[in-house]
């Protein structure tokens, strides 16, 4: 396993963008004239597709500094862009600044980039791994008296439309932004990718790991804020192509390359689900069997990630215009 060396202790920005594609208008036009904007700043941005509950394209972009962030966000191209969007766009943003202290990303493999892993090196973290808070280890902020729990009383509920009909999506106009969400909630990335992997590789993930993994992703999306994830966006690249049939679902695991995005109340709510779920217990036991040192297929090409970030409330700036009613952390009511 490989994690990240930051080159400095100054925190990274990670930003998501996000524009809906409403019924009422596709926004064609918005997205290719943002994406031209964004495409040559940012160190890294994973190009993605969500089709449910709100067909969306995203842009999850990585920065090495706020300065970074701050010169492209505050240029005249962009600032202007995003003032003038119409009141009806469906377009967001969320922006995360974390110390290094307080994330970490790991992957099985060193041979290929992603994510978070464009902006520093790679270290080995074979020492902090395969444990119950081996993610915690990879923090240096992160101690034993203290692992940045949440401090909310009462979890928030989920605002969710009854969509049904499509062409009468309740719309929120104007611009909503939040400016006080608690501390210590966790931003995690998990990506897969399967665009390498050999014939016997992928009979071997079909026969051990396909219908496991697809069950924990959907136990991990039906569990909601109960449960302590305040939102969850199964996205995909479009252009990496299929590996499993285009009609199993959900849709977005169907394709080789596929980033699933999480909000957590705290570190914990995310290491308390995978504990308590039965499936995915098993899951990591057998994936560690043959995947790791030894295993069957120690030697593959298969890609995973994840990505960890624990968030000051502070750091996180999220503002929504025009966009569907629930989406993202606007539809969550804290009171």
């Amino acid at each position: 396993m490989w994690g990240i060396k930051f080159p400095s202790n100054i925190p990274i920005v990670t930003s998501l963008f996000g524009i809906q594609r409403l019924p009422s208008n596709d926004n064609t036009d918005l997205i290719d004239t943002f994406n031209t904007l964004i495409t040559p700043h940012a160190r890294h941005i994973e190009h993605l597709e969500q089709d449910t509950p709100i067909p969306t394209r995203l842009w999850l972009a990585y920065w090495p500094s706020r300065a970074d962030f701050q010169k492209w966000w505050s240029s005249d191209p962009v600032s202007s862009f995003w003032s003038s969007v119409p009141d009806d766009a469906g377009i967001y943003r969320e922006i995360m600044e974390v110390p290094p202290g307080r994330t970490q990303h790991g992957t099985n493999i060193a041979d290929r980039l992603s994510g978070m892993a464009h902006l520093g090196k790679f270290e080995s973290i074979l020492d902090k791994s395969g444990y119950w808070g081996c993610y915690y280890d990879r923090m240096p902020d992160v101690t034993k008296e203290n692992t940045f729990p949440s401090e909310v009383e009462k979890k928030p509920s989920r605002i969710v439309p009854e969509i049904g009909n499509t062409s009468t999506l309740p719309i929120r106009k104007g611009r909503v932004n939040l400016h006080s969400l608690p501390d210590n909630i966790a931003f995690v990335v998990e990506g897969q990718d399967h665009s390498l992997i050999s014939p016997d590789e992928k009979a071997h993930w079909f026969a051990h790991f396909d219908q496991s993994v697809t069950n924990w992703i959907s136990d991990l999306v039906a569990a909601g804020p109960e449960r302590g994830i305040l939102d969850s966006r199964l996205c995909y690249v479009p252009e990496s192509g299929m590996y499993r049939a285009p009609d199993a679902q959900p849709r977005a695991l169907n394709f080789n390359r596929k980033v699933q995005l999480f909000y957590f109340l705290d570190m914990a709510a995310m290491e308390s689900i995978g504990r308590q779920n039965v499936g995915h217990v098993k899951l990591r036991r057998e994936f560690l069997g043959s995947y790791g040192p030894g295993g069957v297929v120690s030697e593959g090409k298969l890609c995973l990630w994840v990505e960890a970030s624990i968030l000051k409330g502070s750091d996180v700036e999220c503002e929504y215009v025009g966009c569907v009613e629930g989406t993202g952390l606007m539809g969550l009511n804290w009171d």
